[in-house]
């Protein structure tokens, strides 16, 4: 007889997109120079969009929720501004659309300018689990975590893909390491969600 698995939130929800807000600055010490402001207190800093940046301008309309945003990125593209993240952030979009074939399309293109693109694998994680295609996204899943290993959530919905696949153990290591990474607020559902793996891993 098949055991029925009672999951504490039922189905559990994955977390959503990743979207690329703007490139990262290098770390000075990867190149052997002492990051002096690693050792100054934190300081927001603000960012403005830069004069005739069509990348910057389609972010500030992203964020508002606008559609023009999407015009914005493809001018970035054109306009070679920025173009593995502009393609990344309109695969978001389209998935956010529904227009799922569309948004693989957009993240595959961000992947061809460059194979390692944190984001575009994470969020291609997220469109083939919502396409049900569970070995693709445990694929990418998996390229996200070990591109950017600090970011929790690729392994929660890693963790969820595996839950999915039946692969229990892996699944519950996946997502102690969500726990491990993620801030306290973000465990509840986490915490349970081990637990009853470990009652139907013994």
């Amino acid at each position: 007889m098949t055991k029925v698995v009672q999951f504490p939130v039922n189905p559990p929800q994955k977390l959503g997109p990743k979207k690329v807000r703007r490139r990262k600055q290098p770390n000075l010490e990867d190149y052997g120079q002492l990051n002096i402001f690693d050792q100054l207190p934190e300081t927001p800093i603000v960012s403005l969009p830069k004069a005739g940046s069509f990348f910057e301008e389609a972010l500030v309309l992203d964020e508002q929720g606008k559609a023009e945003a999407e015009k914005f990125y493809l001018l970035a593209i054109e306009n070679e501004q920025s173009v593995e993240d502009a393609y990344c952030n309109l695969g978001i979009l389209k998935s956010s659309q529904g227009d799922l074939s569309k948004a693989i399309d957009y993240l595959t293109q961000c992947l061809k300018k460059n194979p390692r693109h944190f984001e575009a694998h994470y969020n291609l994680g997220n469109v083939y689990s919502d396409l049900g295609n569970l070995a693709l996204a445990k694929v990418h899943y998996e390229l996200s975590a070990q591109i950017e290993p600090e970011y929790p959530n690729s392994y929660y919905n890693l963790g969820l893909v595996l839950i999915s696949l039946k692969k229990y153990q892996e699944a519950i290591q996946s997502i102690n390491k969500f726990v491990e990474l993620a801030p306290s607020s973000e465990h509840q559902v986490a915490n349970e969600l081990i637990k009853t793996l470990n009652a139907i891993a013994k």
